[in-house]
């Protein structure tokens, strides 16, 4: 008697010749003549199979594209398990639908989903179903069962399953849409997550601004940007400093990254003392505008000036350390090519 694992997609026991259902009527086994409908995957040799996947690093075997219900899919299947997914020690089935990407980020697909397994001993297919609908999209691409026969059994030749195996699948659409939504993805304290910037002849430098050599965080590219009079608005009182993602262009459109950030002056005799200049920043950066986020009110440039270690041999280590990325996906239908020209970006204060 078949069994289904906590998410429907696996078997923790071989299809029996009885036809039936179990107990919760969720997973249905049967036996039947008819081929299945939409695809057939026939391995003369699955053993064969193997020592050739092996070779080449490979732990699974696709079959050509075929088109059902509208829409393109490949079976697979894992001649020793799907050992990722907790199927390892027996055979591996699933069905992947094809080039869902170039669909958009929110189409959906509903499907009823058959898959196949000939038994050669009764001259018949055995049909494994669950009756639930499987929802496909650019995310989940594939359903099946990570358990569907233990070895055991497949490579059994009195069970009737090894010799010229036959696998098999039938998928009926039943739904297609398109929907709104986002998807929301951390990435905790980054690698590489700090960068330091040692600015010389602090006292030498004009009321124009400064920018740092780019530093990479997290697949992107960063840097700071000082204005050592103060921008503007406090123009010799204070010093100002900002965090700049160099290509927010990167970011597809319709999304957007929230970036948690320390900014901090080091004490170049007391390290334990950089806290005093540190200032905590929570921002979103996306392709559209926002590009850098940052304090205009860093610090008093008369407090700079006095405070011991902050100033060595007229430099000034500046520090930024990211310490958390977050990626919110547009998952609403992929919008048309944006034609309007580039109206550049400003920089935004906390």
């Amino acid at each position: 008697m078949i069994k289904p694992d906590e998410e429907s997609e696996s078997c923790t026991n071989a299809p029996s010749n009885q036809t039936g259902a179990v107990a919760d009527d969720k997973l249905t086994v049967t036996m039947r003549e008819e081929a299945p409908e939409h695809c057939i995957l026939e391995i003369e040799s699955i053993m064969f199979l193997s020592r050739i996947l092996s070779k080449t690093g490979l732990d699974r075997y696709e079959s050509p594209e075929f088109k059902a219900s509208g829409y393109n899919w490949r079976l697979i299947v894992y001649p020793e398990g799907d050992k990722k997914r907790n199927g390892g020690g027996h055979i591996s089935l699933y069905l992947e639908i094809v080039g869902i990407q170039k669909l958009g980020r929110a189409r959906e697909i509903d499907a009823l989903l058959n898959f196949f397994v000939f038994n050669q001993r009764n001259n018949q297919y055995v049909s494994i179903q669950d009756g639930r609908v499987k929802r496909f999209n650019a995310v989940k691409t594939e359903w099946g069962f990570s358990r569907l026969l233990p070895l055991t059994e497949f490579n059994d030749t009195s069970k009737g399953y090894l010799d010229r195996c036959k696998f098999g699948v039938e998928v009926f659409v039943i739904k297609s849409e398109l929907h709104n939504g986002e998807c929301f993805s951390t990435i905790d304290n980054p690698n590489k997550n700090k960068f330091s910037w040692k600015v010389e002849d602090f006292s030498k430098l004009k009321e124009a601004s400064q920018y740092s050599k780019e530093f990479t965080v997290g697949d992107y590219n960063w840097r700071l940007h000082l204005y050592p009079k103060g921008v503007p608005k406090v123009k010799g009182a204070f010093l100002s400093i900002f965090l700049c993602l160099q290509d927010s262009k990167n970011i597809s459109s319709g999304s957007k990254m929230h970036v948690k950030f320390k900014l901090r002056i080091n004490d170049q005799f007391q390290d334990n003392n950089s806290e005093k200049t540190e200032k905590t920043g929570n921002a979103w950066f996306s392709s559209a505008f926002d590009n850098a986020w940052g304090f205009p009110y860093f610090i008093k440039l008369a407090d700079l000036e006095k405070a011991k270690g902050l100033i060595v041999n007229d430099d000034v280590l500046f520090e930024a350390e990211i310490s958390s990325m977050s990626i919110t996906k547009d998952l609403s239908p992929d919008p048309p090519p944006n034609t309007m020209a580039d109206t550049g970006s400003s920089e935004t204060s906390f």
